[in-house]
């Protein structure tokens, strides 16, 4: 989500030791040809892919489907998801960072959580979209923040800034409200549709950014994942 700082980028480099590297900003892996602020044109198609597929929902509202989503819908979208998935992963030398060869938890923690949304819970395509939304565009911006604007780290965690953390926050909040409300049938409160969205997006937005051995991108799906299930249950049930 959010960058380490860069103090801690210059002596990891000057100890010439590889880091571990998650979808969080870890500006330290960028190569030398800088094509926008400490993004390189690698960093750049890795937002890209990231942040892109959070629009597929509009794609998907101007297509008729069934309430609760039919087993060919949900082969359809099972079909996209896997497809976007599989490219990713033949394809990730173009946006892997330094010394990466592949990251499938970045891929497996991006997908799995919203194909599994969309299957166990068809009744509710708006879960799986609000996941895929918050995970696209909060943990992708988030990035693309703690890159690009100075601010001091986070308490909890001095490798975060909170120029990360909030982006993560500003940009997922509104548009996972949209996507969940936009989709949701019957029609639902705005603003209820509003808090479940945001609660979910400060529970992942935190999960992103503690410390942990545990890549950063399996902690926001699960945290997606398990809280949206939890805030449908108390906010609007079932």
């Amino acid at each position: 989500m959010s960058v380490e700082t860069p103090e801690n980028l210059q002596s990891a480099s000057a100890a010439g030791q590889p880091q571990t590297h998650n979808d969080a900003g870890d500006a330290s892996s960028t190569s030398p040809s800088r094509h926008f602020g400490r993004m390189d044109s690698a960093e750049i198609r890795r937002r890209l892919v990231h942040i892109l597929p959070g629009f597929l929902p509009l794609v998907l509202w101007r297509m008729f489907h069934h309430d609760p989503l039919s087993w060919d819908a949900r082969l359809i979208l099972a079909c996209v998801i896997g497809g976007i998935a599989l490219a990713t992963e033949i394809k990730y030398r173009r946006i892997a960072r330094r010394g990466e060869t592949h990251n499938r938890a970045c891929i497996l923690g991006y997908a799995v959580p919203v194909f599994a949304l969309l299957v166990l819970v068809p009744a509710h395509a708006e879960l799986g979209f609000a996941a895929l939304a918050i995970i696209a565009l909060g943990d992708g911006m988030a990035t693309v923040g703690g890159m690009l604007l100075k601010s001091p780290p986070l308490p909890w965690n001095r490798d975060k800034s909170w120029a990360g953390f909030l982006c993560f926050l500003v940009f997922s909040a509104p548009w996972s409200t949209v996507i969940y409300w936009g989709e949701a049938r019957p029609v639902v409160d705005f603003g209820k549709a509003f808090l479940l969205c945001s609660s979910v997006t400060l529970v992942a937005a935190i999960a992103e950014s503690v410390r942990s051995r545990i890549d950063d991108n399996i902690r926001v799906g699960v945290s997606v994942f398990v809280g949206l299930l939890l805030a449908q249950s108390v906010i609007f049930g079932w």
